[in-house]
Formats: structure tokens, sequence, C-alpha cells
């Protein structure tokens, strides 16, 4: 398993950790896969991009590992695919991200944009409004999620009146607030991603006077974890999009959040966790399907899991390319927490919905 533990994006990769974690508790209980207990390597990347690569190296090499669950940013991603080519490993990516990749070695475990941001567009089109302004951070996943709206945005009479790109860990806001003063949008997609930045942005924009019945927030990325940082008078009111939220009524969502705390000590859940969490049963499911820890066995095997007990809300299960299914949610935030507000149709994976295809490691 690689995560960042320490650095900027360590609360929220640990968080993801929990997930993966938990599965690993539940499946030794169980028995472990083939009557062996899993004992994960675990490397820490340090919120450092290079050293992805390396810790799969690593975990390949020193920990003889041939499955890796990891990853948070698509630049960690895009980071470790050549490794893992030259290992002859396999990546359970656990996050939604942009789409415009298909690899023989990555199991996407997220949603596709499709999956998550088609319908979200259209909702906040119709009660949020149109004319909307993107902020997100720095790198491939914000700026492909904004070439996705601009582009599919279109059909929907959905103006995209000004974009920001912040460097990561930016916590300096009042260059783009003055410009969004300007530019009178009627709601902000937020796609910036990590703690500070996120906590650092809606602090300035509620100093600001912008407010949630003003000018709301539709956000991709502000999970729970962000919230639980911020005071709820700068959050309440504002809005996300997931395939996963805390919120969703299930039996089997309320025992993975159970379980998640009695085992992990973890109060918050979302999206990229429950992608951990779904990556390592998967991985449990193929080994004994195909009595093989092979990459190649068990990729083959992979494509023809389906864990009944994804907090999702529906099965989980891959596609013939490597995506997987999900629902989708809107949420609206109170009280440092998300209730849902609608659930849409699941959408089959389309992973170049987005409409750029974008280099990717070799096949």
């Amino acid at each position: 398993m690689l995560f960042s533990l320490t650095g900027p994006q360590a609360q929220m990769e640990q968080s993801i950790l929990d997930g993966a974690l938990l599965a690993v508790d539940e499946i030794n209980r169980d028995g472990g896969i083939r009557g062996q207990e899993l004992s994960p390597a675990i490397y820490d990347d340090h919120s450092e991009v290079l050293s992805s690569a390396r810790g799969i190296n690593h975990l390949c090499e020193t920990e003889h590992a041939n499955v890796i669950v990891g990853g948070y940013t698509s630049a960690s991603r895009v980071a470790m695919i050549p490794a893992i080519h030259a290992n002859r490993a396999l990546l359970m990516y656990p996050t939604y991200f942009e789409g415009e990749e298909a690899d023989a070695r990555v199991f996407y475990c997220g949603a596709a944009p499709n999956q998550y941001l088609a319908d979200y567009l259209s909702w906040v089109a119709d009660n949020l409004g149109r004319r909307v302004y993107i902020i997100g951070s720095d790198y491939v996943y914000p700026r492909v999620l904004a070439e996705a709206i601009a582009r599919h945005g279109a059909h929907l009479d959905v103006e995209t009146v000004g974009s920001w790109y912040a460097p990561l860990g930016e916590t300096n806001f009042q260059t783009v607030l003055d410009d969004i003063r300007r530019r009178q949008p009627s709601a902000i997609i937020c796609n910036l991603v990590g703690l500070d930045s996120t906590t650092a942005f809606y602090q300035q924009f509620h100093r600001a006077g912008f407010t949630a019945a003003t000018l709301p927030i539709a956000a991709t990325v502000t999970t729970e974890v962000d919230l639980a940082h911020m005071a709820s008078e700068l959050t309440d009111g504002h809005f996300m999009t997931g395939t996963y939220f805390s919120g969703v009524d299930s039996d089997v969502n309320s025992a993975y959040r159970k379980s998640l705390l009695e085992v992990r000590g973890q109060r918050w859940s979302h999206p990229a966790q429950v992608g951990a969490y779904n990556a390592v049963h998967s991985i449990r499911i193929a080994a004994e399907h195909s009595n093989s820890f092979d990459p190649a066995h068990l990729s083959a095997a992979l494509l023809g899991v389906r864990f009944e007990r994804n907090p999702e809300g529906l099965p989980f299960y891959f596609l013939n390319n490597h995506y997987s299914a999900h629902p989708s949610y809107v949420a609206r935030a109170s009280n440092g927490e998300y209730d849902v507000l609608e659930e849409f149709s699941p959408r089959l994976p389309e992973p170049w919905w987005s409409g750029k295809r974008s280099l990717t490691a070799p096949r």
C-alpha cells in the first residue's frame, strides 16, 4: 500500500489507508486469502510525487509485492505507472479522477468524470445558475475537469465566466476572490485539492462577504475530512458531488462506518476511502477465484469480481476497460457533514468523456 502519511496530503491519505486496512482486518477475521492472513507492506511517499515511483520499486523489489493499492492525486498515479510496468505489477487506484487514461496494469476503483460530473453539472445549471467560475489546484485533475465542464457545459447553456489555478498548498486567494467579484458568477465550481488550500479558500471566501445563499460553491473534492477542519459557518449550504457520502442510507454503509470507527478509529468516510476498501476486497475475491497471486491471473480474475458490500450503494465490479461501476449523489454541507439531496442513476464509465486523450504509460 502506498500513500502520503506525512506532508500536506497526510490527513486525507491516512483516511484512505484506513479504508484499505479495514478491509484487511475483515478479510483476516474471515480466514484470510486461501488460508493465509494478509500482512500489508505500507510505504509513505511523504506527499512527494517523485517519491511515489520509488515507493513502487521498494514495495515490489524489497517487500515482494505484486499488487499495489495506493495513490490519491492524479500526479502520483501518473508517476507510479512506469514503475508498475517495470515491475510487472498491478495498481489498484482508489480515487475518482479525470479519466483520459486506460492502462492494462491499472484498475480504476474510483469513478470516471461522466459518472460524477455529468449529472452534477446539469444539477448545478438547474439549481444554482448557468454562469460558473472554476477554481482548482494546478495539476492534471482540475485542468482536465475544467475542460470537460467547458465542453459539456456548452450543451447545457452553462458559461465558464472565469477560471483560476493555484499551486498545491496555496493559501492566498485574494487575487481570485477579486476576479470572482468582478465576473459575478452564479456558482463556484471548486476543484481545489489539499486541506491547506481548501480551508484557506473557504475562510477567505467567507471573509470576502460571499455566502452559500449569494454565491454557492459546488465542489468536487471537498470531503467531510475537509469539513471537519472548518467552522460550519464557512461550509454550511455549499455543495459537493460524489459516488459516496457518509450519509448514504443503507445497512451496508451503517455497518461500514461502525467498523471503520471501531477498528481504525476513523470517524470520517469519503469516496476515495471506500475505493481503497473495495480494492482490497476485490483482490481477495480475485485471488480466491483464480487460486493465484500472479498478477496476470489476478488481472483476468478481477474482471469477474462482484463485491456486494460496497458502501456506495451498488455492487462493485470492473468492466473490461478496468474502470468500475458507481452511483453518484449531490449533497449539501450542514454542521460539518453532508446531507444527501439527490441520487442519480448509475452511469457506465466513459474514460474519454472529457474529450481529450492524454499521454499514458506504455501498455
